[in-house]
């Protein structure tokens, strides 16, 4: 039962052997088996605490002050053997992220110490891209929920902290002629495989992931059903197959690649016959063609006037996706067509992403509307 205890005074109000050192009133409750006490300076605070606790015993809120007592380290890996639902590359993410920058900050600290302020100065001072903090945030903020649905934390004290505000980078948009630039300037063995990235719109670690079986060269289409993120293969990112439209000139290179291969065989691969990886193919072969492109260009104007081709700098592989998507819409593909061919969740997905894409569609809209307001005069014979 709740009751408050004077620790200065017996029941006979005689000074107790305590009498005059540390709080005077302590506050006894029972939780569970066990009985818990605090103690205050004023009976008022010992009572209003009951009060408190038998609110919050009753609406079933009560957080056990001791079940925060224990060290951020101690929990994490309960934490993140709860992320079943994670893709294993996305798991793998998160546990490079808690071992490199979220343990090494909070791993000492106790649970029922971290602040708001605590959280905010922590990412204030994160010396990264705005994204990255933001998905790094994340990460905190998703163990911290946990621990207020384990019953260790009232309230979740990452909520509500403001996070830094990045550029936006734009998409960049290639040309039919930057593209075939790329193409006939990196390492032979690539081509097909840039010339696939800028036409279907697969995601670098789809076109990795590409199998001799996954071709239907008949039907001129490839299925994706798995990608491959640093060394960990899974499903797509939206953990959904999908079969994408393959221009003849791409299936070409495709089909090159495929000879003399089986079912499983991958169809793109380094010199040593070892499966891509998207690092290093960027910094070694992408980024070295790009580099020659554009010195070669500035060569010629140098030398007559005339650049030629030229690349925009700072590319990314990733771009080669958003330039199919910008082929696409020219030849006039729908919205749901595009997000079939890229693979987005949603056709909304796919407006938030290349809304500018279709501005056309726009005009034309305004275009057919005014001829419904205002239909063209015919001529009337003589």
């Amino acid at each position: 039962m709740a009751r408050v205890v004077d620790l200065w005074h017996k029941k006979d109000r005689s000074r107790s052997a305590r009498y005059g050192e540390g709080k005077r009133w302590r506050a006894v409750w029972t939780e569970g088996d066990s009985e818990k006490v605090k103690h205050f300076d004023a009976k008022g605070s010992a009572e209003d605490h009951l009060t408190w606790v038998r609110h919050h015993q009753r609406s079933g809120t009560y957080i056990d002050a001791e079940l925060g007592r224990v060290f951020v380290r101690d929990l994490m890996d309960d934490w993140v053997a709860t992320l079943v639902h994670y893709k294993a590359s996305t798991l793998d993410t998160v546990k490079s992220d808690v071992s490199a920058t979220i343990l090494p900050y909070w791993g000492g600290t106790v649970l029922a110490d971290i602040t708001k302020a605590d959280v905010q100065r922590w990412v204030t001072g994160m010396d990264k891209a705005a994204r990255t903090v933001e998905t790094i945030h994340g990460r905190l903020l998703g163990f911290l929920e946990w621990c207020v649905g384990e019953g260790r934390l009232g309230k979740n004290p990452a909520k509500g902290v403001n996070l830094p505000e990045g550029k936006k980078r734009q998409h960049r948009f290639l040309t039919v002629a930057q593209v075939a630039a790329i193409a006939d300037t990196i390492d032979s063995r690539y081509k097909g495989m840039v010339w696939v990235l800028a036409t279907t719109g697969i995601r670098m670690g789809e076109a990795c992931e590409l199998r001799a079986g996954d071709l239907d060269e008949r039907r001129r289409r490839i299925t994706i059903s798995r990608a491959v993120v640093k060394t960990v293969i899974g499903t797509p990112k939206n953990r959904k197959t999908r079969t994408v439209p393959v221009t003849p000139t791409a299936m070409a290179y495709l089909a090159v690649a495929a000879e003399g291969k089986g079912g499983d065989d991958l169809l793109f691969t380094t010199a040593r016959g070892q499966q891509i990886r998207a690092n290093n193919f960027k910094r070694r072969d992408f980024d070295g063609a790009v580099k020659k492109i554009n010195d070669a260009a500035a060569a010629r104007k140098a030398k007559d006037g005339l650049a030629g081709v030229m690349i925009p700098a700072g590319l990314w592989v990733h771009d080669l996706r958003h330039t199919a998507a910008s082929w696409a819409v020219q030849a006039g593909a729908s919205v749901k067509s595009v997000q079939r061919m890229l693979g987005h969740a949603t056709a909304a997905m796919t407006l938030d992403v290349y809304a500018g894409l279709f501005d056309q569609d726009l005009d034309d809209v305004a275009v057919r509307m005014e001829a419904i307001l205002n239909p063209p005069k015919l001529a009337v014979p003589d």
